[in-house]
């Protein structure tokens, strides 16, 4: 008797693969937000050190303060920004304006343009973990959609524990961390660009 094999059809295959690509590249998304979020804490000590931009212990209480509510005004507007212009769209704007940012802080030439760049990058963090959670549950099998908030947090967590390793091995050299996070950034966006599908949501509130 001859065997049969069933396999999906194309468009089947097609679906999964989008989203194996959407839950990857939203996972590191969130990784970054993870490695960028802990990053001035981990520096913070060498700024006050070295005396970089002049800076002292009430600066950085101030920078770090803003970097939050950056982050915080990015997640209030996440909702009505992605149902104007897409959750794709929203997700690749957002990585691309905290990574341009995030290579510019070394730059900074005060502590007003460092507090500056840093309350922007936020803006553009805060956006990344919603909606990289709700592109995760819509791409995920429905059995496992559940634990897209645990797996999104996975993220957020090693990109910390990463930061904090790196932050060990560049000692006085703290620059480094923000350009290797402003070019991770910048490519993971280019790879978001081509291989990123939009949410079905929003293409079917569309029609």
């Amino acid at each position: 008797m001859a065997s049969t094999t069933t396999s999906g059809t194309p468009a089947q295959t097609g679906r999964a693969v989008s989203g194996t690509w959407t839950v990857v590249l939203c996972w590191i998304t969130v990784l970054l937000e993870g490695y960028d979020l802990v990053v001035l804490g981990a520096i913070i000590p060498t700024l006050l050190k070295t005396h970089h931009l002049g800076m002292t212990a009430g600066d950085a209480t101030t920078i770090a303060t803003l970097s939050l509510v950056g982050v915080a005004i990015g997640a209030v507007c996440v909702g009505p920004l992605a149902d104007r212009l897409g959750r794709r769209r929203l997700l690749i704007g957002s990585v691309v304006l905290f990574s341009v940012l995030t290579v510019v802080v070394p730059l900074a030439n005060s502590v007003a343009m460092f507090a500056a760049l840093r309350l922007l990058a936020g803006l553009g963090l805060g956006a990344c973990m919603p909606v990289s959670l709700t592109m995760m549950a819509e791409h995920m099998p429905a059995s496992r959609r559940a634990r897209a908030s645990t797996l999104t947090m996975t993220g957020y967590h090693t990109g910390a524990v990463i930061t904090s390793l790196l932050a060990l091995q560049v000692t006085d050299n703290w620059e480094i961390l923000f350009y290797l996070l402003g070019v991770v950034g910048l490519v993971i966006a280019a790879i978001q660009w081509f291989k990123l599908p939009e949410s079905e949501a929003f293409e079917r509130a569309r029609q």
